[in-house]
């Protein structure tokens, strides 16, 4: 069973059953300081997920799956890195 690292003010049982984030919803789950925050960021084309428009909808939208998605990859990528052995820390093994 898959951990969940969301704090309690940010729950991934929030978005259970969404389909789909707005960009407040985006913003907070990848760690904006705001929507603005955000929207400048997917305006220089630099977020790690595709956002969207909804024709008759105001904003932007992003797939729940995909923001949860990079969110798991991140935390176990950040949670499983190593530091590269010294030659102090190899010699110190032999």
């Amino acid at each position: 069973m898959p951990v969940s690292h969301f704090t309690d003010s940010l729950s991934a049982d929030s978005y259970v059953g969404k389909q789909i984030l707005t960009a407040a919803e985006t913003a907070r789950c990848l760690g904006f300081s705001s929507v603005n925050a955000l929207l400048r960021s997917r305006k220089r084309g630099l977020l790690p997920i595709e956002m969207f428009k909804i024709p008759g909808r105001r904003g932007w939208f992003a797939a729940t799956r995909a923001v949860m998605g990079w969110v798991e990859a991140s935390t176990k990528r950040h949670l499983n890195f190593q530091p590269p052995e010294t030659e102090e820390d190899s010699a110190m093994k032999t």
